[in-house]
Parts: structure tokens; sequence; C-alpha cells
């Protein structure tokens, strides 16, 4: 799998040689780069059978352009959508991620029930639909106009990833101050708190 990745970093810049003088761009502005190819990659050898059918990354800078196409109750429903990260907060007992959802569309079949219900939405404010919905995700902290908050740590599988959980405690010196698309790369703009470094072992050891 790790000769997979490598193999498909080099596909990535041979494709856009321009790539690493953008990267070193945004390294210089203390931005680490991510090929939006490598979330492809990843995505494509996700497990079968769950989640949407397709999902789809492109570039719509500053945000992120996601595309799905979803089975609900045997009718394909496509759903399309911008999406910004505002904020990501690693705290002790939460990781909470703040994103914006602009130019939100969904389509159904012409004439079909799904499509009559779509049609009389406010998708606008797709917080406020979420709001409406009987059932939400347990990661879901807040959804209001185009503004959502999710918990990753709300996930139990996530939650009781000890590696993870780790992982985070370690890096939590390292504050997020933002996220952008920058062509085919994502820009991860990061602060470094040197004097967090001990706070930040000792969260990893006592997970």
């Amino acid at each position: 799998m790790l000769m997979n990745a490598v193999r498909g970093g080099l596909s990535f810049l041979r494709a856009h040689p321009f790539a690493l003088v953008h990267a070193a761009r945004n390294a210089a502005r203390f931005e680490l780069s991510v090929p939006i190819d490598l979330l492809r990659w990843g995505i494509d050898r996700r497990p079968r059978g769950k989640g949407p059918e397709r999902i789809e990354l492109f570039a719509a800078d500053p945000a992120l352009g996601v595309a799905l196409t979803v089975d609900l109750y045997g009718t394909k429903i496509d759903v399309s959508s911008k999406i910004e990260i505002e904020s990501i907060e690693n705290a002790d007992d939460a990781f909470r991620v703040a994103l914006r959802v602009s130019d939100l569309s969904v389509k159904a079949p012409p004439g079909s029930p799904a499509a009559m219900m779509i049609g009389s939405l406010d998708l606008s404010r797709p917080g406020n639909l979420m709001n409406m919905m009987p059932q939400k995700h347990a990661a879901l902290v807040s959804a209001d106009n185009d503004r959502f908050v999710i918990d990753l740590l709300k996930i139990p599988a996530l939650a009781r990833n000890v590696r993870f959980r780790r992982a985070l405690g370690a890096l939590s010196f390292i504050r997020v101050r933002g996220v952008r698309a920058d062509g085919e790369l994502m820009a991860i703009g990061l602060d470094v708190s040197p004097m967090a470094i001990p706070e930040a072992l000792r969260r990893a050891r006592s997970t």
C-alpha cells in the first residue's frame, strides 16, 4: 500500500509539474500542501458497500468541491456542494471541525417523489435543513444556515482508537489556522507553539 501511495504521488507530480512550486510557496507561508489526488486515492480505497456510491473531489478555490451519488431507498440522488473549513479545534475531549457549505445542489430523477420533495426545500441554508431531520449523526455538534460543526471524537470508532487519540495529543502543539484549496492542492495553514510541546506529550502519554 505504501508503494502504491508513492507511485500515486509520483504520477501526480508528473501530471502537475508546477505542484512543487506551489507547495514551496505555501511552505513559505507555513502552509502544508496536500495533493487533492491523495484524498481521491484514499476515497478510491474506502470499504465498498458503505456510504455514497460515488464520491468526487474537485478544486473550487478557496473551497473544496464535493460531488456524491447516494441511494435513497432505491432512488439515486446526486449531491454537490463547495466546502470551506473554517477552523479545527484539537482539545482534550473533542476534535471539532467547523465548516461552511455553499452552492448546495441536490438532483433526483425528474417526476420522482424525491424530486418533488427536493423542489420544496431551501438549499441555501443546509444547516437549517439538517435541524429539521428527526435523526442526526452523533458527530454533528451544531448546524446553522451554512455553518456546521462536527466533533470527530463523537464517532465511537475514532473515540476508541488509541493510536488516533495519541496522535491528536502529540500534535496538539500545532494549531490549524485555516484550510483552503489551491488548485489541485489543499493548503493547511499551521501555527506551531513550542511552549505547548510538554502538554502535548502529557496528552499523548495519558491516552
